[in-house]
């Protein structure tokens, strides 16, 4: 079973509604990116923008958006608050929601968000923006394709300095009832980006990444802190699962040909273990709890929130079996890589000696666990 059959298959356990039908989680596709000097005329021209193609691509669906408040959406108000944003001052709030739910206390499958930074806070606070879209979208001729191509455009558009892609719980916009239910299904699949209160992290994440995900967004000052391209390119090309992808200001590394829920019986994606190794200096080391206190259930607090951050640490310490030289016998069957040369992933039986690439730059050949499958 590959990655996306065993999406479908659990996809419906990480949906809910409430006695009445109404839609309150819902599993989407998301992108969410943090960039600098959102208060700029450029910035809010190049943000509309997005704003423009994603209400002409999936306008179809589009029902409701928050400006100053939830309400219906209509051409005419579109183009009002479209034209109110561009026209603000640089230390003006401007935040925009557009959705395909008809009210704040339904999940929605399509929408688009973003906040921004002041003048006054100079390089002290990051703007952001968010997409997302139903995760069947992957089951599409074109789903994936549509995925990557929003992914690169926005990054493009707002000069992204960081951020990620992946699976995540899509609440409703009055979410707050709601975040116990993304705390357990949290629990349960240390794939799911838990992404409610991403809109917050804009002064939090100046100098740090939040994370990895399927799709991790590396901006150059992010890329030089990790030894710049070649070096990142090279820790991960023994993986045939990864792909290194370039953008105007940075890197897009993609774990795996379809996102994983890394369900706890499974254990975290082999991938996703693979790109928090090279990007964990650049993350966040002692980030804020990821859920304000709720009435309504357990939510994130501050050691939960630390267990989440560092899931894909844990899941590297361990159960990855440990590094093999050239020449030794394979410890465990499976899947294994090394970065002396490219593409290098294969599998290997217990036993079998695993080889070296002599001509490689890279120096001693040392073999790396991928995964058993």
């Amino acid at each position: 079973m590959n990655a996306l059959e065993k999406l479908k298959e659990q996809a419906p356990n990480l949906e809910f509604e409430l006695p009445d039908g109404t839609p309150v989680v819902k599993l989407g596709l998301i992108v969410t990116l943090y960039f600098k000097e959102g208060y700029t005329t450029e910035s809010k021209r190049k943000v509309m923008e997005c704003f423009t193609r994603f209400n002409q691509e999936f306008g179809s669906y589009l029902k409701g958006h928050y400006s100053d408040r939830y309400k219906k959406l209509t051409p005419g108000n579109f183009d009002k608050t479209h034209d109110r944003i561009l026209s603000c001052g640089s230390n003006e709030q401007y935040e925009w929601h557009l959705s395909s739910a008809p009210n704040a206390k339904e999940a929605e499958d399509y929408s688009l968000s973003t906040l921004n930074s002041f003048e006054v806070h100079g390089d002290k606070k990051r703007s952001y923006i968010k997409l997302a879209i139903p995760w069947a979208a992957l089951n599409e001729p074109k789903g994936f394709e549509c995925y990557q191509e929003w992914l690169l455009y926005l990054c493009n558009q707002v000069k992204a300095e960081h951020g990620y892609g992946g699976l995540s719980s899509i609440l409703p916009y009055d979410y707050d009832s709601y975040m116990p239910m993304e705390y357990q299904l949290a629990q349960q699949y240390s794939g799911l980006e838990v992404d409610t209160f991403a809109y917050s992290l804009g002064r939090e994440l100046q100098e740090h990444i939040k994370g990895v995900n399927w799709f991790t967004v590396l901006g150059n000052t992010y890329v030089e802190r990790l030894g710049g391209e070649g070096a990142i390119r090279h820790a991960l090309s023994g993986r045939g699962d990864i792909e290194v992808l370039n953008y105007d200001n940075g890197l897009i590394i993609r774990a795996g040909e379809y996102p994983e829920l890394g369900a706890v019986a499974d254990g975290s994606p082999a991938a996703y273990v693979a790109v928090n190794r090279v990007a964990k200096p650049v993350r966040i080391p002692n980030p804020d709890q990821l859920h304000s206190y709720s009435p309504y259930g357990d939510c994130f607090d501050e050691e939960s929130t630390a267990r989440w951050y560092a899931r894909f640490d844990q899941e590297s310490r361990k159960n990855t079996p440990p590094s093999i030289p050239a020449g030794q016998p394979c410890t465990h069957e499976g899947y294994w890589y090394s970065p002396a040369q490219a593409n290098s992933r294969r599998h290997f039986k217990q036993g079998e000696r695993m080889p070296e690439f002599k001509e490689s730059s890279w120096g001693g050949t040392i073999w790396y666990w991928s995964s058993e499958a």
